[in-house]
């Protein structure tokens, strides 16, 4: 309730002189204000000391791009639906060392603190995009952020996205997934710039109605997957991701090579799994631990986070250090009590800044109990070079967990990784070459193995990655933009088999951009694509959220294309988008041991920029 009534009195404050200001322009009733005079920051800038000023983006050439599937460059992928679970393509050293819950498949959905924009506007801007997907796809973005005086700027952004299911359908409006985000921000600094404070308050509730996969008997041809009536695994099961996150922070300059910081933050996260009733997808389950005529799994995770610092610049150098307090409360439906955690930790940032084309940095935390993430990078325009080393705590599902279909208790040892990579770059006018390589070794890796629980795997894994940018312009208005990345995996049997990681990946884009109409259009029309050679992706288990090993299933290597359109006329843009246009008749490809990919179809979008 506090949440809703906190949600309407900023809106009526943002409504305040509305209709006075509704129409800034000049003398010649020429509008005034535009991209060129709205700027933004994110946390992190403002934390750190970074104060160069985001222009709000007004070009086109990635609104067709709108999963996150697509805004990741296919870094993630989901179950073939806008919404559904995702897992990271690639192998990442984790950024959070402390304890989690481990429900992490819709973590990408919840807009955080450190993506929340703050802004700076010379009038009330408003962005409004939505996409309308063939099938039953939407998505809305609606953001309204003003300046109610020169020093305090306030906004918020409400986001919706909506899927029908692609598979076993009973007609329009049969949900899949249905998400519901938004979070409202503020911000004020002094006159003088001595103080700054920001409050964000952000929220998600997402729901997916499972389907456990595509479900054909056996012995029937592979292309059955692709009949939009097949039947599916689950009927009566729902997952739901429930996040919401208060953030504070406040700085004060006592004169810039000295500054003090604060920031607090309170997050909570509920996961829960419904199967009411179990019925006929008993089959589905491995077994049934508590209840045979149905399973309310419920999980929740609250953590408050105090952090104290100091800061400062000092010509091209930043610094700052901190202290961290972390309390983290976790509670299970089916276990006694609450498991409470505590972590206090130190840590510093450094930066020094040569100039706009070269930079330094280290970054460092530490945990009291073993737990740490050390390292930098270092950047010029003709390479870069970065190196982690990172020692995390086991999450809270891994360690323990009691529900409906399972059950485990485990005393996992502290999983680690170094990550070195680097990159040489060499551009000009009509091109843009950037060869990289990575290496990273991980030692206690911890998985979930072919029976759907956590293990860890015994020794230590080497994942080696070789790749290329490659950007072409030819004549000034066709462009041709590439990305490969080739994959191998060394080291000790157990730990190679813990991941599951395509050996090429390709992401590339052909498309013409120019200028129509004695410049009053920009066009934009090419094609997307995307590649991944064959591999025993992980398999999806609803109950749990958690992808796990599996070698029944070959996912085979697939090109899926793109045919886009794009267009904009002054802060109106359009686009159109023919998704998957080289699929074949009655067949397609898989996202995932049962899962299929988005089939043909046609997507539109607008995006409106107001400026007044």
């Amino acid at each position: 309730m506090w949440v809703r009534r906190g949600f309407i009195v900023l809106l009526c404050v943002l409504s305040i002189d509305l209709f006075g200001q509704s129409s800034i322009v000049d003398d010649t009733t020429k509008q005034i204000y535009g991209p060129y005079t709205t700027f933004f920051q994110r946390f992190d800038d403002i934390k750190n000391n970074r104060d160069n000023l985001h222009q709000v983006d007004s070009t086109i050439g990635n609104m067709h791009r709108f999963s996150v599937v697509e805004k990741y460059d296919h870094k993630y992928q989901d179950l073939g639906n806008l919404g559904t679970a995702l897992r990271p393509v690639f192998f990442t050293p984790p950024t959070q060392i402390g304890i989690r819950s481990g429900f992490d498949a819709y973590v990408p959905y919840y807009i955080t603190a450190d993506q929340i924009e703050y802004f700076d506007t010379k009038s009330p801007y408003t962005p409004l995009d939505v996409v309308l997907g063939g099938s039953g796809r939407a998505i809305t973005n609606v953001k309204h952020t003003r300046n109610i005086t020169p020093y305090w700027n306030a906004g918020f952004h409400f986001r919706r996205i909506n899927a029908d299911k692609q598979v076993a359908s009973f007609g329009k409006g049969d949900n899949q997934t249905f998400s519901n985000a938004y979070y409202i921000h503020t911000d004020y600094q002094s006159p003088k710039g001595k103080y700054r404070g920001l409050l964000s308050l952000s929220r998600i509730y997402h729901k997916v109605w499972e389907q456990g996969g595509i479900l054909i008997p056996e012995g029937d041809p592979i292309n059955s997957y692709f009949d939009p009536n097949a039947d599916v695994n689950l009927s009566n099961a729902q997952s739901q991701d429930f996040r919401v996150g208060l953030h504070v922070y406040n700085h004060y300059k006592l004169k810039n090579e000295l500054q003090l910081y604060q920031s607090f933050e309170y997050v909570q996260n509920r996961n829960m799994y419904n199967s009411i009733p179990i019925g006929s997808d008993a089959d589905f389950y491995d077994q049934i631990l508590i209840d045979p005529d149905s399973t309310t799994d419920q999980f929740q995770t609250s953590q408050l986070i105090n952090e104290f610092g100091i800061k400062g610049d000092y010509e091209k150098m930043f610094y700052s250090f901190f202290v961290k307090f972390r309390n983290v409360n976790h509670f299970s439906r089916y276990q006694p009590g609450n498991q409470r955690f505590f972590e206090n930790s130190g840590g510093f940032n450094l930066r020094y800044d040569f100039d706009s084309l070269q930079l330094i940095r280290a970054s460092g935390e530490y945990i009291l109990g073993g737990f740490y993430r050390l390292g930098g990078y270092y950047f010029n325009k003709f390479f870069t070079v970065e190196y982690w080393r990172t020692q995390s705590r086991p999450a809270i599902i891994e360690d323990t967990y009691f529900g409906n279909h399972f059950e485990w208790q485990n005393n996992f040892a502290t999983p680690s990784s170094d990550l070195l990579k680097g990159s040489l770059i060499y551009r000009n006018k009509f091109m843009r070459v950037e060869p990289f390589a990575s290496v990273t070794n991980v030692q206690n890796n911890i998985y979930y193995g072919y029976d759907k629980t956590p293990s860890q795997a015994t020794g230590s894994a080497q994942i080696l990655n070789f790749g290329l940018n490659l950007d072409l312009t030819f004549a000034n208005k066709i462009f041709w933009k590439n990305e490969a990345i080739y994959t191998e995996i060394t080291g000790d049997t157990e730990a190679v088999n813990s991941f599951r990681i395509p050996e090429l990946f390709i992401n590339s884009r052909l498309y013409y951009g120019g200028y129509w109409f004695d410049g009053k259009m920009y066009i934009m029309f090419g094609i997307d694509g995307h590649y991944k050679s064959d591999y025993y992706a992980p398999a999806y288990n609803p109950v749990l959220q958690q992808y796990y090993l599996q070698d029944d299933f070959l996912i085979p290597s697939y090109l899926v294309l793109d045919a886009f359109l794009e267009f904009q006329i002054v802060h109106v843009s359009l686009f159109l988008k023919f998704e998957h246009i080289n699929q074949p008749s009655s067949n397609g490809y898989f996202t995932h041991p049962h899962y299929i990919g988005q089939p043909r179809i046609f997507d539109a979008g607008v995006r409106w920029m107001f400026f007044n």
